[in-house]
């Protein structure tokens, strides 16, 4: 499952900003790169050639993410061991996603204004 702005429904009526997250060019399989922007904590995940953005923080232990271990599209909770596939984010049980958004040399995300 791929996020999308349709995860935002009944927020259509709210402004999106878009939030410059790393140059194309800083990209590499295993990234993982912290962000916080505004109340939300995020993590940018590159896997080959796709880049995912999640919750930073296990929606289970609070632990986070961005410490755990990485092999395919499996992400290792630091803190209790769940293996999460980033491919499923955003559905129960998984860690939140947002949509990654490309802006010339930059990808980032489009967060709700406010």
């Amino acid at each position: 499952m791929r996020c999308s702005r349709g995860e935002y429904r009944g927020m259509a009526w709210r402004a999106f900003v878009f939030q410059r997250l790393l140059r194309l060019d800083q990209l590499h399989h295993g990234l993982k790169a912290r962000f916080r922007v505004g109340r939300h904590e995020l993590l940018l995940v590159c896997v080959e050639q796709e880049i995912f953005i999640i919750n930073a923080l296990c929606p289970h232990a609070g632990a986070e993410l961005a410490r755990g271990t990485l092999t395919g599209y499996q992400l290792r909770c630091p803190g209790h061991g769940q293996l999460f596939d980033l491919r499923e984010s955003g559905r129960a049980g998984q860690p939140g996603c947002y949509p990654v958004i490309y802006d010339g040399q930059w990808v980032g995300v489009e967060l709700p204004a406010g």
